[in-house]
């Protein structure tokens, strides 16, 4: 198990963040027309400093997905009770959902990547005031009590 000493692996140091260097991300392949298309959107949606060219295989997967998911959505539009186009759907769905958490493409996954954006870097007013506001307390001379020496004492008691 790694990092279990005296076992395999136990000197092994485990570190979470992505250690290939950063390399000008991915490259687009030859695809079709529309998924051509969603690949641009992916690449414009996705932050560019976490992407790299390793990542051209699973977004090229992920395009053909979103793709496809169009696809199964126009033909449920145009058929409802067509069951076998919406299990297809579903699952494709899910696979999209899946694989869109390793790029990080909603907020909760963006949290756990530890993917920062420029709106994360931008000062936040609230916090500011807030310490701000903190700072001020604790300059108050009321804030901290006056130290009394010794145990407190019950009253006539001396």
């Amino acid at each position: 198990m790694a990092g279990t000493q005296g076992r395999s692996g136990g000197d092994r140091s485990i570190d979470i963040r992505d250690a290939t260097q950063e390399d000008g991300g991915p490259i687009k392949p030859t695809l079709d027309k529309d998924v051509s298309d969603k690949w641009d959107l992916l690449v414009e949606q996705l932050p560019k400093k976490s992407l790299r060219k390793i990542d051209q295989h699973e977004l090229k997967l992920l395009a053909e997905l979103l793709v496809f998911s169009d696809k199964l959505a126009e033909a449920i539009r145009k058929d409802p009770s067509d069951h076998k186009s919406g299990r297809l759907f579903l699952n494709t769905c899910d696979r999209i959902h899946r694989m869109s958490a390793s790029f990080g493409l909603n907020p909760g996954d963006r949290k756990r990547l530890r993917l920062s954006t420029d709106t994360e870097e931008e000062d936040d007013p609230f916090m500011e005031w807030l310490q701000g506001r903190s700072e001020r307390i604790m300059e108050r001379k009321d804030f901290y009590p006056p130290r009394t020496s010794g145990p407190p004492t019950k009253e006539g008691e001396e």
